[in-house]
């Protein structure tokens, strides 16, 4: 047979063996350190799905696990793998219907429980633009995950205001997430753990039963601030736990009645991740109160105002009680810090000034949505961690728009907020700063002390959060901008250190 009929055979024949049958994922999740969960999409009729993992390349002796993708769930499956061993690097490949698929990835099981070391993970949340070159850029750090914050796309926009109203418009808004340029391909090397939002919940800070709005303008010279909170159907809410529970590759859920908040262990440190918008069961507008004789609104929250909910909140207590990591880890898709309520103050007294479309108390209602605007339940679990000598706890959040950090002395405990990954713009720190400078109602170094965008630098890039653990002595909180530059970085010291 002539050489070159040869090499054609070959070729032809490598290339009937392999071919792209998964159309989402593969995406790593829910990793310990012996398990893992992985999904993927494929739109292959009856397939059967193989998934070989092994810690050789070679996959000399590959473990197997096989399932058949659901109809009903967009055509997807979640593979669960055990029997792994901790801190070891495994590579999986898939298989369709006995044919090898082009996807191919690899992942990194978690330490020891308990274990010390030098780990990194990276946070960040809300992506809205074209520009996904954090994605590029995260993986230089080596980080064992991607701990997501939410706005995880907007589909409440981005598809439809309404969106969560149908299975398939659901299945469709995960199909985006997964779609992200850079970011699918990291996510196949790179585990993830997530909570949503609000624009990736329902829309609008959306709670249990409504949305919320708001809009200023002027009517007859006088400034008009007005709230809304729509009603929407109970099933929406639903709709966005299910979608999470049965298209997400997530760590065990506590209730799926009442959100998607979950804990797992990473080393020597522990993660208690909360749902800022299943358990709300009030409109934002019920933390304002009207007063006639001034003409204006007071920010006045009544008893039991809360966003987290009892049931949650009583788990994160006995939970992080419990606990005998040395790092705590609480992870909201909003800020926790209570100097905010500062902004909220500030807000409510400078509610008619107007600049560009942009009135004082936008900055008060937009505030009055973070856990600063629920000071009954912030000041109460406050208590509770005084009260029971729960130290070495460091918050990580998100929803902002920018990314700022506090060492702890005005936010409470020391928070990463790190909200920046692909967005228009993020001056908000810069100019929250301007707009305090000018009205004298604040100081943006008494709000959040440790810099970020615009803070003590004109850097104003999108920008992720770096977390490097450094066993049971410090901390090392960073936001890294989408050139891999530091915008800014600080160490929080074990209390044993102290």
């Amino acid at each position: 047979m002539n050489r070159a009929i040869v090499v054609l055979f070959l070729l032809l024949s490598v290339l009937t063996a392999k071919g792209q049958f998964i159309t989402h994922g593969p995406v790593v999740g829910a990793v310990t350190d012996t398990s893992a969960r992985i999904f993927l999409r494929t739109t292959v009729a009856e397939a059967t799905i193989t998934l070989q993992v092994d810690d050789n390349p070679i996959y000399h002796h590959p473990q197997e696990i096989k399932g058949r993708p659901i109809f009903q769930n967009d055509s997807s499956i979640i593979l669960n793998i055990g029997m792994l061993q901790p801190n070891t690097l495994y590579h999986y490949r898939v298989y369709v219907n006995e044919r090898l698929d082009t996807t191919d990835g690899l992942f990194r099981t978690f330490p020891s429980i308990g274990q010390k070391g030098d780990f990194t993970f990276v946070t960040g949340s809300c992506q809205e633009t074209e520009n996904m070159k954090v994605f590029d850029v995260m993986p230089l750090h080596e980080p064992y995950f991607l701990m997501h914050t939410g706005d995880y796309t907007y589909p409440d926009y981005q598809i439809a205001p309404d969106y969560s109203s149908t299975w398939n418009g659901m299945a469709y808004s995960y199909r985006r997430r997964y779609d992200e340029k850079e970011m699918k391909y990291m996510l196949r090397s790179i585990p993830i753990d997530y909570v949503y939002d609000d624009n990736d919940y329902v829309g609008g800070s959306g709670g249990r039963y409504c949305k919320n709005d708001m809009r200023s303008y002027k009517e007859n010279g006088h400034t008009v601030n007005e709230m809304m909170a729509p009603e929407f159907p109970a099933f929406w809410r639903r709709n966005t736990i299910k979608g999470y529970d049965e298209l997400f590759p997530h760590y065990p859920l506590v209730d799926t009645s009442e959100g998607i908040y979950h804990s797992f262990k990473f080393g020597n440190a522990e993660f208690f991740v909360i749902d800022r918008n299943s358990a709300k069961d009030r409109p934002n507008m019920d933390g304002f109160v009207w007063n006639e004789k001034k003409k204006k609104w007071q920010w006045n929250p009544p008893e039991g105002y809360a966003l987290f909910g009892k049931k949650q909140m009583d788990w994160l207590k006995e939970s992080i009680k419990a606990s005998d990591a040395d790092w705590k880890f609480i992870v909201s898709g909003v800020p926790l810090n209570g100097a905010c309520e500062k902004l909220i103050r500030a807000g409510v007294k400078i509610q008619n000034m107007s600049m560009k479309g942009f009135y004082g108390f936008h900055m008060a209602w937009g505030f009055s949505q973070y856990w600063a605007g629920f000071p009954e339940e912030r000041n109460d679990f406050m208590q509770f961690l005084e009260d029971n000598d729960i130290k070495d706890v460091i918050v990580i959040s998100g929803d902002t728009h920018h990314n700022v950090m506090d060492d702890g002395k005005n936010a409470g405990l020391p928070e990463l907020n790190a909200s920046g990954l692909s967005v228009t713009g993020t001056e908000l720190a810069y100019y929250l700063k301007l707009i305090g400078t000018f009205t004298f109602q604040y100081r943006m170094k008494k709000i959040w002390n440790q810099g970020g965008n615009g803070l003590g630098n004109k850097n104003l890039k999108n920008a992720f959060g770096k977390v490097r653990i450094v066993s049971d002595d410090y901390v090392e909180l960073s936001i890294i901008d989408e050139d891999n530059d530091i915008i800014s970085s600080f160490r929080v010291p074990h209390s044993s250190k102290k």
